[in-house]
Formats: structure tokens, sequence, C-alpha cells
């Protein structure tokens, strides 16, 4: 775990406990790899505004963030930023494994609405083979001074197709 999470969960006083998995790049992978729904993952993805202004939008890890949508509620378009630019602001996290607690890193949010229907959450440490699990009384405590909004679309399905078995975006 990234030292700036436990810091900030421990200083929030949040109940919380690991999920090992194996290593992933990805977080719907994370969440296939421990055995925890998918729509119970959220992940963090990276945006800037065109004055390099960085968001972090929050969405369950079998969805995508609507990258228009937020741009529209925000009044000015954002952008995915590059892989690159993410050590920059997380330099305790393995590359690519951002955990969604902007506020532990300076950085705005919007959180999907979504996640708040969830009883259970996994969120990433800030590596790639341990999930912190809360449960929605934490993650609302979490979450309470964040800006939560639909922001999302798309659900990854699994499919079994004549070539074998793949994902697909609905």
């Amino acid at each position: 775990m990234a030292l700036t999470v436990g810091q900030f969960l421990n200083s929030h006083n949040i109940d919380f406990d690991v999920t090992h998995h194996r290593h992933t790049d990805t977080s719907f992978s994370s969440a296939v790899s421990a055995h925890v729904p998918t729509a119970q993952v959220a992940k963090a993805v990276m945006l800037k505004d065109q004055k390099g202004e960085l968001l972090m939008a929050v969405v369950p890890s079998n969805r995508r963030v609507l990258i228009d949508k937020v741009s529209r509620m925000m009044g000015r378009p954002f952008y995915l930023i590059g892989e690159h630019e993410l050590s920059k602001v997380f330099q305790d996290c393995e590359p690519g494994a951002v955990p969604p607690l902007g506020q532990a890193y300076g950085v705005n949010m919007l959180v999907d609405e979504m996640l708040f229907a969830q009883d259970d959450l996994y969120i990433e440490s800030g590596d790639h083979e341990n999930l912190i699990h809360i449960d929605k009384t934490q993650f609302n405590k979490l979450m309470n001074d964040i800006d939560h909004k639909e922001i999302s679309g798309f659900r990854m399905l699994f499919t079994q197709a004549h070539d074998g078995r793949h994902w697909e975006w609905e």
C-alpha cells in the first residue's frame, strides 16, 4: 500500500482491510483476480484541462468515464492524461496504480453516483497486488465532501465467442 494512502485512511479513522490478488494491470482485472464484483471496485481516471488542472474521475471498474459529459459539467474540456504524467502526482505508487483518493494527493475529484449504491467497495492501494476493502459507511465518510454525479457509461461484459473468451463493451 502506498504510504500516502495508508496515512490518509488512518488519519481519517477509516476501517478497512486489504484483499490480495495476483499482479494485474487494470482495476477491472484486479476485481476479477480478487473474485469481487467489478461494479464494487472504484477506479480512478485522471483527466486534465487545457491549463493543466487535474481532475480525478472515479467510476466502477466495469464502466468508462464519459469525458464529454464531465467536460460539460465542469464547463471546460478535459482530456485523459498520459501515463508518464501520473508518476509526478502519485510518487509513492507503482506506475499506473492510481488510488481513487484524490484528496490524499491534492487532486480535485468527481465520483460516479453508482458507487454510492454499493454496500462494499474496493479501491486501489497504490500497487498492483492489493485492493483496500471498505464498507458503504466508510466510503461515504471518505467521499463526504466530494461531488458525485452520473459520469460513467458502458458496462464491460465477458463473452464467449467462437474464437474464445474475450471482453466487450456494451
